[in-house]
């Protein structure tokens, strides 16, 4: 995934916000959330809020430690009698984010779950 967005910002007062919003508009596609689940069985990809934990460079990478909150749901068997609930419920998950501030580049782990 690339973060250009929040690059751009790299030393600025405003990085943090840039780097939220950018973060907000990521899917489950580039993002482990599926693999970070709790309680659930699918993660959604709606309502994706992020928290900017820690920032710190190290070896000329930014490191960011984000806390995500978002939703997953139970699938059911799909019958018409299934007791499942489908209604989403909540997950939280943190994640380190290592960036390359020359092109944006990022990596994203997993740290709980």
């Amino acid at each position: 995934m690339r973060l250009t967005k929040a690059v751009a910002a790299w030393g600025t007062p405003e990085f943090r916000e840039v780097l939220k919003a950018e973060i907000e508009h990521l899917g489950i596609a580039e993002l482990p959330l599926q693999q970070a689940l709790c309680s659930g069985h699918r993660a959604l990809d709606s309502d994706l809020q992020a928290m900017i934990n820690a920032v710190d460079e190290s070896d000329g990478v930014i490191v960011v430690r984000v806390g995500l909150f978002y939703s997953g749901m139970d699938g059911g068997s799909c019958c018409a009698d299934d007791p499942s609930p489908i209604d989403p419920h909540p997950e939280y998950c943190e994640l380190q984010f290592s960036i390359d501030p020359a092109s944006g580049d990022a990596v994203a782990s997993l740290l709980n779950g």
